[in-house]
Order: C-alpha cells, then structure tokens, then sequence
C-alpha cells in the first residue's frame, strides 16, 4: 500500500485505498438505511407538504371585475386597466351557444382571465316582471351543451349557472341543480377545468353555521354545502354584499369565519365571483378587501353596479369612481 506524508504530517492514504473504504462504508450505510428509508421518506414528505400547505395559505388573493350597465367589452377593459385587475367575470348561455362567443374571446384576446358563468338559460322579464327558468333535468342533453362550450374555451373557472337558491332565477328542487353540477364537475375535470358552483350566499353561510331558521333557501344551502363535502370541485363559490347586519363598516373576522367554515365542511378552497357593495363607503371597500384578503379567497370578483339594482359603481363610463379608486387600492 502506497503512503504518502501530508503537508502538515499526516498521512494520506492512497487512491486506490480510499475507494475500497468508500465502497465498504457505503455498504455499511446502505444496510443502516434500509432500516431507516421510509421514516426518512415520510419525513422529507411531511416537510414538503407542510411547505406547499404555507405556500398555499401565503398566494395572495386574486381580485378582479364585474361591470354592469351598458358599457362596451372595450370600455370594460380600460376600466378594468384603470382599477389594475387581470381577472373578470362573463356568461355564456349554453343552449344558445353557436360554437363562437366573440365578448369571451375579446376578453381572452386582450390578456384576461375568465371567470365563466355557464347558465342553461337566462332569466326573462315580461312587463318588468322576472321569470326564472327550470333547473335542466335531462342531463344527456345538457352534458352535450356544456361539452360543446367547453371543447372550444378553457376558462380560467367554469362557474355552473349563477345562485342556485336565488328563487327569482331558478325553479325546482334545489336536488336538480346538484345533479345538473355533478355531471358538469365530471365535464370539466376530464378536460383539467376547473369548476365551480353558482355562489352561495354568505347570508344563509351564516345561517347554516349557526343552525337558525333552517327552511327556504337557508336550507337549500346547507343541501348544498352538504352536497360539495363529496363533489370534486376545484373551489366553493359565495356571493357576498354589504353593508354586513346593517351595518356601514366591515365587521372584523365575518369573512374570515365563514370561509374557515366553509372550508372545514366540504375541504374546498373558498372563492367570491360576486362582491357588491350597496353603499359609496370607502372605508367599508377597504374593510371588505381586508376581510377577502385574511380569509384566503383565492378569487374576488368585486360587481360595479348600474345604480338602479343596490349596487353602487365602481365606474362612470371610463372613468372611475372614488369607490373604485379605492377598491383599486386596496387590492395594490
């Protein structure tokens, strides 16, 4: 065996030598280890999901747009420019798609992120009166007409029909509508879309979580909520207005409760496609991001009223208003 002195005295084993040891040391290792893999694998597991779980808590709220009024797609966008949001929220009504939606494809066009409403049919208004329409119950032909919509767009959420308990839009037993959203959650995830409900109202959330006054829509709701613990949706989706219990401010802790009840029931992240503000306050504005923001909405959708329907605008024409001043700044 070949010696060799080093620098300061000692000796350095040769080459050759040195990778007989290592080849025995590594057996040595190898044999330990067998013993110890897979605690050492459910360690370096449980380290990585708890660092996706922190990622997961820490990805910001994405916040975006709904304008009403009478407004072109073209207005919408410099509004949408204007307030610093890249997602927004559209509708297509299925049994009337031609295989072409020129609004949609102006929006995905100019860089947007669609939230989609996908509605079977659109409510009716005769002599001012509102007419809802049927929950679809055939759902062979309904799958068609969701897959023929979904064939050629892939939005960022397919949202399916809109206030599933809001009785001016729809009829039916609320069975019917959960029947309709699993044959959609099936459409969408074989296509890797992702899905949503129509939006519950945090008002009856509220309701449901205490257990008071159970009927109506309040019990639709927890049918619903009931429903989503087994259903494969990507996100759970609520509809949220204010003022909150009559009140002018954001009540602290409101959101973040409901979306933490949510969750917990139905293991689901949580999202808003529908905020509207039915007072000018800006502190209030600033409140409610506050709330979205701590509660872990993945999406806020904040609705600019026309001033007829109790939702107060965030815009006049192109330019905006200071409650969409401060919605713009609130979300910076």
């Amino acid at each position: 065996m070949k010696i060799q002195l080093s620098p300061n005295g000692g000796t350095l084993v040769s080459a050759p030598k040195l990778c007989v040891l290592a080849i025995l040391f590594a057996g040595a290792f190898t044999s330990c280890k067998k013993e110890v893999v897979s605690s050492e694998n459910y360690a370096a597991n449980a380290v990585m999901a708890a660092e996706t779980s922190s990622n997961a808590v820490a990805a910001p709220t994405n916040f975006g747009a709904l304008l009403s009024g009478n407004t072109s797609i073209d207005e919408e966008i410099t509004v949408c420019e204007k307030l610093g949001v890249k997602y927004v929220r559209y509708a297509i009504k299925i049994k009337d798609f031609n295989g072409t939606d020129k609004g949609y494809e102006k929006w995905v066009d100019a860089g947007y992120k669609v939230l989609l409403n996908l509605n079977y049919d659109n409510v009716t208004s005769t002599n001012g009166k509102k007419k809802a329409v049927p929950f679809p119950t055939d759902m062979v032909e309904y799958r068609k007409l969701l897959e023929k919509v979904l064939d050629k767009y892939h939005p960022e959420i397919a949202v399916i029909e809109n206030e599933p308990t809001t009785d001016a839009f729809h009829t039916g037993p609320i069975e019917n509508y959960i029947t309709e959203l699993r044959t959609a959650v099936d459409v969408c995830t074989k296509r890797g879309i992702a899905v949503a409900d129509g939006g519950l109202h945090m008002d009856y959330v509220g309701q449901v979580k205490t257990g008071w006054g159970l009927q109506g829509n309040a019990l639709e709701t927890k049918k619903l909520i009931d429903a989503y613990k087994t259903m494969n949706l990507t996100y759970v989706n609520t509809h949220v207005k204010s003022p909150f219990n009559n009140s002018g401010k954001y009540p602290s802790g409101e959101l973040e409760g409901d979306a933490d009840y949510l969750r917990t029931q139905t293991g689901k992240p949580v999202i808003c496609n529908e905020y509207n503000q039915q007072s000018t306050s800006t502190t209030l504005m600033t409140g409610t991001v506050g709330g979205f923001e701590n509660g872990q909405f993945k999406y806020v959708i904040c609705r600019s009223g026309s001033g007829t329907d109790k939702g107060e605008a965030l815009n006049n024409g192109t330019t905006l208003t200071p409650l969409g001043n401060a919605y713009r700044d609130a979300i910076k």
